[in-house]
Formats: C-alpha cells, sequence, structure tokens
C-alpha cells in the first residue's frame, strides 16, 4: 500500500514538472536555444528509449496494481482492467525528460548513450533488472538478520518480545 503511495505521488510529481517545463518551453521570448533544447529532449527520448526504462517503469506500475485489487476490493475489476490499459510508456518519457534534463548535460546524455551502445552497456540493461531484485531480496534478508541480532540483544537485557518495557524480573534498569 504504502508503495503505491509512493509511486503514485512520484507520477504525480513528474507530471507537474513535466507541466512546468512545458509552460516554460511554450512561453514567449523563444531563442535559438530552444533548437539545441529540442535537440537535448530528443537526445533524452532515445536514452530512455535505449534502456528500457519506461517500460520497466510501466511494468513496475502494472505489478503495483495486483496487491492494489486486493486491498480495494470495493473498486470493480473493470477499473482495475481499464487502469492497465490506460498505462503508456510514451507518457512516462515526456514525464522524465525534464527530470533528466535538470540533471544531466546534453554531452552526459550523450556519454550515457554511447555506453548503453556498448557491449557492457548492454549486458547493463539486461542484467540490471535481475541484479536489482536480488539486491532487493539480499537487503531484505540483511535487514532481517540485523533485526533479529536486535532482538537477541533486548531479549537478553530483559526485554519482552510482546512489550516495548522490559520483564519485570528483568536487571535491566536496576
Amino acid at each position: 500500500m504504502k508503495t503505491y503511495f509512493l509511486g503514485l505521488a512520484l507520477l504525480l510529481s513528474c507530471a507537474a514538472m513535466a507541466q512546468t517545463a512545458s509552460s516554460r518551453a511554450s512561453s514567449p521570448g523563444a531563442n535559438q536555444g530552444d533548437t539545441g533544447q529540442a535537440a537535448k529532449k530528443a537526445e533524452i527520448r532515445h536514452l530512455i528509449e535505449l534502456t528500457g526504462a519506461a517500460s520497466v517503469s510501466a511494468d513496475a506500475l502494472r505489478q503495483i496494481i495486483a496487491p492494489l485489487r486486493n486491498g480495494f476490493q470495493q473498486v470493480p475489476e473493470e477499473f482495475w482492467d481499464t487502469f492497465i490499459k490506460e498505462v503508456r510508456s510514451d507518457e512516462l518519457i515526456d514525464l522524465v525528460i525534464p527530470i533528466y534534463d535538470k540533471y544531466y548535460t546534453r554531452q552526459e546524455i550523450q556519454d550515457l548513450t554511447t555506453f548503453y551502445k556498448s557491449p557492457v552497456g548492454q549486458k547493463t540493461i539486461k542484467v540490471l533488472p535481475k541484479l536489482s531484485a536480488e539486491a532487493i531480496d539480499a537487503g531484505q534478508e540483511w535487514g532481517r538478520i540485523v533485526a533479529d541480532r536486535a532482538m537477541r540483544k533486548l531479549r537478553d537485557k530483559g526485554y519482552d518480545k510482546s512489550s516495548s518495557m522490559p520483564s519485570p524480573d528483568s536487571p535491566v534498569g536496576q
């Protein structure tokens, strides 16, 4: 549920940024810099398409729907089916282009494109989703190990598992 709201907030933030960027681009006083800016945006679009970032994000959004369906059973199935059909990667690309534009220069976009066209870049594109998923799993396992270790230490000090208070016969605080 928290992931859904985080994703929704991210998408809404991207939409607001894109709207602001497009209103700036369409304002009067356009100059020759607009041509360079348009070229940069086209290069960003190419980079995003090359890496498959938009389709991965759209796929992740579709995966978020499954637990939401279970959590909001009062929402008709037709809504979820329609929602999934309405997910369009090109719209997501339009929303994230201003974000890439904000953080990368045109030269950096070109360098990234060169990298992702290289053999190691192509391999990165292929393995990164699997690598990320496995890293998340490893992080969750590590979190369980750390939590177990912390709980053992607290139990050794007399803290009861079901309470944040020390047990009555605990030597803690005496």
